[in-house]
């Protein structure tokens, strides 16, 4: 008999879907996605696929950089999954997730920089101008974005730590703090960013996403996360998070009238490309009449 029972055992376990017996209670994200607006797509993805996979909870990694983040995904032991800008490595290493968390705000990109120095791009009207102007970016060295600027023959200054690069912009060892739509905010509201200004003329642009990566241990984790966005998208929870959470400074930058310098982005893949295609704002659409009157 009680052999009997343990075959029984044996073939539900067969039987039973694989993804409900893996299903974990916890999924483990890196730290910088507490107090991210990522962090409620992240967990209506997973609440609105909790029949399918079963209830888990978010919570969050030590403190950690970007480049830590990637190396614990690959690792596959402490960390589920991170928010990054998509790469041909992290996209070989990791498991993609292909949709824009901020609607392609991450290529959208306003300059950081030292309070009284307005006027060193007042007169920039394109990249060739940018280029003869000898205007330096300062990125974090593991960020993608650096092989972009450069590949767009851009001088970029790097620092593995991101704090350091205010520090280093107020000081002017480099130009721009090139900072996106979705992050300026809060880098301009942050304590680092005493004395210094968000540039008034310009904005740089090449195609670039915000995309979830998750470990290749967690294969499941990934499938769910892709079905629960494409599910909040067509209800149109993904549109009604981006105008609470971005659509006042859009409206703000629309009002400025920036003059765009467009860049390649010669990474991108044709996944993402597809992605950015049917889930982001086009330029003329992000930098469309404003709605209402802007102030005077």
């Amino acid at each position: 008999m009680r052999t009997l029972k343990s075959a029984i055992i044996i073939v539900c376990c067969y039987l039973w879907p694989w993804h409900q017996l893996y299903a974990a209670t916890e999924v483990i994200a890196a730290d910088y996605l507490e107090t991210s607006p990522h962090r409620e797509l992240i967990e209506l993805a997973l609440n609105l696929t909790a029949a399918e996979y079963g209830p888990v909870v978010l919570t969050f990694s030590g403190v950690m950089v970007q480049g830590r983040a990637e190396q614990e995904l690959k690792e596959g032991k402490r960390l589920h999954l991170a928010v990054f800008a998509p790469s041909p490595e992290r996209e070989r290493d990791l498991l993609p997730v292909y949709f824009p968390l901020s609607q392609g705000l991450l290529g959208y990109r306003v300059c950081i920089i030292a309070y009284g120095q307005q006027s060193r791009f007042d007169l920039i009207n394109s990249l060739q101008g940018w280029r003869n102007a000898d205007l330096s970016i300062g990125q974090a060295t593991h960020w993608p974005d650096v092989t972009i600027l450069r590949h767009n023959n851009i001088t970029v200054v790097t620092n593995p730590i991101y704090t350091l690069l205010f520090e280093m912009v107020r000081q002017q060892r480099f130009d721009c703090f090139a900072r996106s739509l979705d992050e300026l905010n809060r880098d301009l509201q942050s304590a680092h960013a005493t004395d210094l200004v968000a540039e008034q003329q310009l904005l740089l642009h090449y195609p670039q996403l915000s995309m979830i990566f998750v470990s290749r241990s967690f294969p499941q984790l990934a499938e769910r996360l892709d079905k629960g966005l494409a599910l909040a998208w067509q209800r149109g929870l993904v549109q009604q998070h981006f105008q609470r959470h971005y659509g006042d400074f859009i409206e703000k930058t629309r009002c400025q009238q920036r003059r765009i310098i467009k860049l390649e982005n010669p990474s991108l893949s044709e996944q993402s490309r597809q992605a950015l295609q049917k889930y982001a704002l086009p330029p003329e659409q992000l930098l469309a009449k404003p709605t209402q009157a802007c102030p005077s």
